[in-house]
């Protein structure tokens, strides 16, 4: 009996783990590189993480324990520090391509020709990564600080967990409502095949879907920070290098703006 109980909290704890893998393990053994992922499940009604003391919590009510729960967010923590950070440098200097997005919420759709003249913020995210969650109060403020200096934004919904889901704007809009996005929300429900495709995986292997590019006024890429978290510094080690991206982001923004 108590072999079989460890064996369940191991099944238990694989099956947990791969709400975070998503964000963070990459798949190049097709042509097309694609992230791991939950496996859909039409019944699901997807949970939106708010903070990765919410994942904890979601963690401890499927039956993990706080001990285990810790350290696994620990050991993915550790994936802000060893994150190589110029995973995204061969799309430096080039001409962002076209949207090729499944639907939009608060905007109409966007084109890059109607974004010419602004630097444009780019970030993909998903409901279910506790690593987006906690990047909405950087996405949030930084577009309260520079929507009037000439920063667009927009974020972009791709699904991780029921990736083979049918598209569900409902599903996106929660997410969208949870998190107080203002600014332009795209879906790029096909993203395996469609703008994240085209806009990142290509070429070597990606770190990360949760991408963030920033465009100069002429639409070429400038900046790219490869994936996962950043924010203001919150006094925590394991996120000491969040901070550190979230200086970076703000100096390309400034300074593309000034140009």
């Amino acid at each position: 009996m108590k072999q079989q109980k460890n064996i369940f909290r191991v099944i238990l704890a694989l099956v947990l783990c791969a709400l975070i893998l998503p964000c963070t393990a990459q798949d190049s053994k097709s042509g097309n590189p694609e992230m791991h992922h939950a496996e859909a499940d039409p019944e699901n009604d997807y949970v939106t993480v708010k903070s990765w003391e919410h994942q904890r919590e979601l963690f401890i009510e499927k039956g993990m324990s706080e001990a285990k729960a810790d350290s696994i967010i620990a050991e993915y923590l550790k994936y802000l520090t060893d994150m190589d950070r110029t995973a995204g440098d061969d799309r430096i200097g080039v001409q962002a391509p076209p949207f090729r997005f499944d639907g939009w919420l608060n905007s109409e759709p966007l084109t890059l020709e109607d974004l010419k003249g602004n630097v444009v913020l780019v970030r993909w995210f998903t409901d279910t990564c506790p690593f987006c969650a906690s990047s909405t109060p950087a996405l949030n403020q930084l577009y309260e600080e520079y929507a009037d200096k000439g920063l667009k934004m927009i974020g972009v919904f791709h699904p991780k967990a029921g990736i083979d889901d049918p598209l569900d704007k409902e599903r996106v809009n929660r997410v969208v409502e949870a998190r107080d996005f203002k600014f332009p929300i795209a879906i790029d429900w096909d993203w395996r095949n469609k703008t994240l495709k085209d806009w990142w995986l290509t070429g070597p292997d990606r770190p990360g879907t949760s991408v963030t590019f920033i465009l100069d006024k002429s639409g070429v890429i400038q900046f790219i920070h490869p994936g996962m978290e950043y924010h203001e510094d919150n006094g925590s080690e394991l996120h000491t290098m969040c901070a550190s991206d979230m200086g970076r982001i703000r100096a390309a923004i400034e300074r593309l703006i000034a140009e």
